[in-house]
């Protein structure tokens, strides 16, 4: 007998499309919905207005001339910095932390010895004991 015809399995397939009938219900019924309109002006405008003072921010501190000095040294370190030698240390530092990233998940990989799977000491450990 094949599973469609079993009276329990058609009766899961008519119950899941009812489910998805319905909560295709519930969303259009939500997404329609006055709320969510209300909610999407609500957020629009908030959004609005944070782009607004957002901006107005941005301009502000264009002209700002403390900003514009605190830019320049900050463009001036950067270049430093981007300097040969800071970069090969960056790098070195870089593969050495991957190195290690990469021997303690190669450790981690490999299966515990049987002892630690058990939560029993080492056999050794128990020898030290007698």
């Amino acid at each position: 007998m094949s599973d469609q015809n079993n009276p329990q399995t058609s009766s899961l397939v008519a119950e899941l499309n009812r489910l998805g009938e319905n909560l295709g219900k519930v969303v259009r019924s939500a997404w329609e919905s006055e709320e969510r309109r209300s909610i999407e002006k609500e957020l629009a405008a908030g959004l609005e207005q944070f782009v607004k003072r957002l901006n107005e921010a941005v301009e502000s501190a264009q002209t700002d001339p403390a900003l514009n000095k605190a830019k320049t040294k900050a463009k001036e370190a950067w270049e430093t910095a981007r300097g040969p030698q800071i970069v090969s240390e960056v790098k070195t530092g870089v593969v050495d932390t991957l190195k290690k990233i990469n021997e303690d998940l190669a450790r981690r990989a490999e299966p515990a010895p049987a002892h630690e799977v058990k939560n029993e000491p080492p056999a050794d450990e128990d020898a030290s004991k007698a």
